[in-house]
């Protein structure tokens, strides 16, 4: 192929991979959104009291995949209260430390794990159940007790385990690795920043930060065989410790440096971004036919970083994006032939171990060799992401296919949003409304908190803090406004001061709580003009966000997934999302009366076996109501105490309407149950009853439903 033929290749490649996702906005949107989810998460931890810290790494956070890659989510969550150490100088008093071990035998990137005292710097000598003694005499770390210990959360959704390398999960799309963090760098992880190289990549303020990462221990084993994959399989506890056999693989730990490698990502500019993406499409859809995973992306990812800093800085243009990917598919060509792949950042290391037998390799030499040869052909063949037919095509590229980039975008903005919205900003609101007694006190010094981090934290850390704090105040607001009413109290201006601050937590959750205490208060005129407000905030750019375990989502109409393109997240929860509305026995007077019964749902014994144990204790023992249909009722009951039956009468048909004539998700049976009470009221039981009747059609079990029932059958 010659240099202009190359040249129009690269441009139309460059060209395509922008309009699928690959580009610098779809870029830093989702690495900004992983990132805050990592910042929310430990903010969420520490309210908690868990010494645990959550990263989230791989495509996801790096922003190199696609929608048609349907990459997993790799979170990784290090258990801060077992520091390791590489020395006794290291030692920290008061917390069990583990030393790292090593001898001439170790493998490369791993190392034993030794138990040292909390109380002197000196080894633990009696031993835990299934952890083990070597022949010196030391008490070490088995790495299949981090299986044990987490395998009542990992077994909780359906009773298997998903096992990929040293990662565990309940879902195919998620894995999960409990590790262990060592501030100190072994001097094998020094690798990067002593051994020689050009020196114009990566950056010295990369290489600076990198440097103070350190490392994790994921549990690990070593293994020189493709065909024997490493299984941590839990221990029989009734054997006793002397009598068990421990494999080598069973005590072993893997050194990892992911977040060094994430830092390097970072550091690469569009171009080679670019050719990233491209080379793992290439691999998951050609590649992947031949070896299977065994050639990863992990395998991709060094040979591009070694590409990078090999070659001169100036190749990396859009015009020779063809060329780049031929530099990196060289790199491997010569890893391929000397059957060695070095790791970027650990000495020693060979990737190619335990991964892929000899005769794979020379096959995976052969079939890169005639991609090459052939000028990329097997590119048109490519059906992910309709990457083939998109560049098989005269038409302009922007034009091929089921998308055009705005629709792409749109797509991959609005899932992003749904994901964050659901997960991590209701998450947050989720853990406020807890149960425990002394939830009162941890909001107040949880709020002292997120204001620090809010004056003093990161860039991001400050935006997280700003997202949190509308949630904490509308908690301690709806806490202290339940107080006030059931001990007959006025409300106070620091309360309504509170609720003015919360109103920015999303669109309407926080306002119609609000309205809600109105009305229980006895101030029916200042509900009415609240719920007004609030009905004309609605419009088909607002999505009702429910994330409830049993209970199906609302979809997005066609207006709020196109909003998501260019708003930041933060404007389209606070002006385009409703959050659901959720009450708990810390401000049950703020709610009226007849929703009480939702948080007695689960009646018999029959109900409670349907309940998840992992999940529905998070809404079921609650009141949960989707925004609109709360919104009708409450403006219902307010105009039948201010006697003004018009207004009332349209209440009645907006929520009849809203229930009867939309396919939409959440808690229906709640609004059939609150749409009955309005019957109730207006005396017409047979509606009643039918509503009621309806709301268990829904959902036989576990709807409060069944006390209605019963109510109205022995009044009656």
């Amino acid at each position: 192929m010659d240099r202009g033929s190359m040249q129009q290749l690269s441009l139309r490649l460059s060209r395509v991979l922008e309009h699928i996702g690959v580009n610098r906005y779809i870029r830093t949107r989702r690495r900004r959104t992983w990132l805050m989810k990592e910042t929310l998460d430990r903010i969420r931890n520490e309210f908690h009291g868990y010494n645990i810290t959550e990263y989230t790494f791989g495509s996801q956070t790096e922003g190199t995949t696609t929608l048609g890659m349907k990459s997993d989510i790799d979170t990784l969550i290090c258990k801060n209260d077992w520091p390791v150490i590489l020395d006794w100088s290291e030692w920290i008093q008061g917390m069990v430390n583990l030393l790292v071990v090593k001898n001439e035998q170790s493998p490369p990137q791993h190392c034993w794990l030794q138990y040292v005292r909390p109380d002197l710097p000196l080894p633990v000598t009696e031993v835990i159940t299934s952890d083990m003694v070597d022949s010196e005499g030391r008490v070490l770390k088995t790495n299949t007790q981090i299986e044990l210990q987490e395998v009542w959360r990992l077994n909780s959704e359906s009773g298997e385990v998903v096992q990929h390398g040293p990662s565990r999960s309940w879902d195919e799309m998620i894995d999960y690795i409990i590790a262990f963090h060592c501030t100190s760098l072994p001097e094998e992880c020094k690798f990067l920043f002593c051994r020689p190289r050009p020196g114009h990549w990566p950056r010295p303020d990369t290489l600076a930060t990198a440097r103070q990462t350190g490392v994790f221990l994921v549990p690990q084993g070593y293994t020189e065989d493709p065909s024997r994959p490493v299984k941590c399989q839990s221990t029989t506890l009734h054997v006793p410790i002397e009598n068990m056999y421990y494999p080598l693989y069973k005590r072993e730990w893997r050194f990892s440096t992911s977040i060094m490698e994430r830092l390097l990502v970072f550091d690469m500019n569009i171009i080679q971004h670019k050719v990233y993406v491209f080379l793992k499409m290439l691999r998951k859809s050609i590649i992947k036919q031949v070896v299977d995973d065994r050639f990863s992306t992990f395998h991709i990812k060094t040979a591009i970083l070694f590409t990078i800093e090999t070659y001169p800085p100036n190749i990396w243009s859009e015009d020779n994006l063809v060329q780049c990917v031929i530099y990196c598919l060289t790199t491997l060509l010569r890893w391929l032939k000397i059957r060695l792949c070095p790791h970027y950042t650990i000495s020693g290391v060979n990737l190619f171990t335990g991964k892929l037998f000899k005769h794979e390799q020379y096959k995976l030499h052969t079939m890169i060799t005639e991609i090459i040869y052939s000028h990329f052909q097997c590119l048109y063949t490519i059906e992910m992401d309709n990457l083939g037919r998109r560049m098989s095509s005269v038409i302009s590229p922007q034009n091929i296919g089921v998308y055009t980039r705005c629709t792409l975008n749109q797509v991959q903005m609005y899932g992003l949003y749904q994901w964050w919205a659901i997960q991590v900003i209701n998450g947050h609101k989720v853990l406020l409304i807890n149960d425990k007694n002394n939830l009162y006190q941890s909001l107040i010094e949880h709020f002292e908190t997120l204001n620090f981090l809010k004056n003093n934290g990161t860039e991001i850390e400050q935006e997280a803090a700003s997202l949190c704090i509308p949630s904490v105040c509308g908690a301690l607001a709806s806490i202290q406004a339940s107080r006030c009413i059931y001990q007959g109290q006025p409300i106070t201006h620091n309360i309504l001061h509170l609720y003015q601050l919360s109103f920015d937590s999303d669109l309407l959750s926080s306002r119609l709580k609000f309205a809600s205490m109105l009305y229980c208060s006895g101030q029916y005129e200042a509900a009415a003009n609240c719920l007004t407000f609030c009905e004309g905030l609605l419009g088909p750019a607002v999505w009702q966000c429910c994330a409830c375990s049993g209970r199906q989502g609302t979809p997005q109409d066609y207006e709020f997934r196109e909003k998501t393109v260019n708003t930041p997240f933060k404007d389209m929860l606070r002006k385009y999302t409703a959050l659901h509305v959720i009450f708990t026995k810390h401000d049950i007077h703020c709610v009226p009366r007849h929703l009480m019964y939702e948080m007695f749902r689960t009646v018999r014994d029959e109900d409670r076996q349907q309940r998840h144990p992992a999940f529905d204790y998070k809404w079921m023992d609650k009141i949960v109501i989707d925004n609109v249909p709360f919104l009708h009722y409450l403006q219902y009951l307010t105009h039948t105490q201010l006697n003004q039956p018009e207004r009332k009468l349209r209440a009645l048909n907006n929520l009849y309407f809203y229930i009867s004539s939309r396919h939409h998700g959440g808690h229906k049976d709640t609004a059939w149950n609150m749409l009955g009470h309005c019957y109730e009221l207006e005396n017409e039981l047979d509606q009643a009853w039918f509503c009621y009747t309806k709301s268990l059609q829904l959902y036989p079990r576990n709807n409060a439903a069944n006390w209605h029932v019963l109510r109205i059958m022995n009044q009656h």
